[in-house]
């Protein structure tokens, strides 16, 4: 079976997948704390200062941004996605936040609201078409000595959580799941840390570190195996696979629920995570 014609990251996040997304933001949200927070601390961002959160999807964290540096402050969230980005202004407006949420594509739009002292992205920057331009792009809307601290997963095999639903998959599938092109746009397009440090540095960034973390996740910010079955049908690898080559649905979701009851913990299904917290100064 030939491998399925993919869409742009345009087409494929203001897709169904998009309104997945938009729609499970708060389990998204819980399920990364863990490793957001940390890279939170690391970006250390103060009062008054300016923020530019690439890939802002639904908004969780440049309201934590905003939240930070305060009133005095701004926070500029930018995605591909109208239906994350409504659920981001949605949010915003709840919360009275100083954030503007911008509809752009990093690297191919100037970015709106330079210069800014920090630049923040969860799991955002590793879908840039040509990475090193808009590493580039960005470095040109930093201040003097501006800061970068991004998220990014690490290999595939290394994140439990997301292989090995899916190779409990394998006997439903009609034909194996190629692995993930190392070099195309994607979750884990930066695997390789010695890519993401020349993609930095051919953009000129300086004083780059990356650094490991590691860890488990609640699949689906919790809840029992059923709802963390329900979460990987709509969101993830499997949810790619059962979409691609058209599988059973209710069969994927005995398969998969099955799976992760045998690693259901009070919190719920809990895996462990692999990722890279990487820093840098413009």
């Amino acid at each position: 079976m030939p491998e399925p014609a993919r869409p742009s990251q345009q087409e494929y996040w203001n897709s169904k997948v998009g309104e997945e997304w938009a729609s499970h933001a708060d389990r998204m949200d819980r399920m990364l704390q863990p490793m957001t927070a940390p890279t939170f601390e690391l970006l250390a961002l103060q009062p008054g200062e300016s923020v530019l959160d690439i890939g802002c999807g639904a908004g969780a964290t440049s309201l934590a941004a905003a939240r930070q540096v305060g009133p005095g402050g701004r926070v500029v969230g930018v995605d591909l996605s109208r239906q994350l980005l409504a659920r981001a202004r949605e949010r915003a407006e709840a919360s009275a936040a100083n954030v503007e949420f911008l509809e752009a594509e990093v690297g191919l739009t100037p970015i709106a609201g330079a210069p800014f002292d920090g630049a923040f992205s969860r799991f955002g920057v590793m879908f840039f078409n040509e990475p090193a331009a808009a590493f580039a792009q960005i470095r040109e809307a930093m201040a003097p000595d501006g800061r970068l601290v991004f998220i990014c997963w690490r290999s595939f095999e290394e994140n439990v959580w997301s292989h090995a639903p899916l190779t409990a998959l394998t006997p439903l599938l009609k034909t194996p799941v190629s692995p993930p092109d190392p070099d195309a746009p994607g979750p884990f397009a930066f695997a390789d840390n010695s890519r993401v440090n020349r993609i930095l540095g051919a953009a000129g960034w300086r004083d780059i570190a990356i650094a490991p973390w590691n860890g488990d996740v609640l699949v689906g910010g919790g809840g029992d195996a059923h709802e963390a079955a329900e979460f990987l049908l709509r969101i993830g690898p499997c949810a790619r696979a059962i979409a691609d080559q058209k599988l059973d649905v209710p069969a994927a979701r005995r398969t998969l629920a099955e799976f992760l009851a045998e690693r259901q913990l009070p919190d719920g299904v809990a895996l462990p995570a692999a990722c890279w917290i990487v820093s840098a100064r413009a």
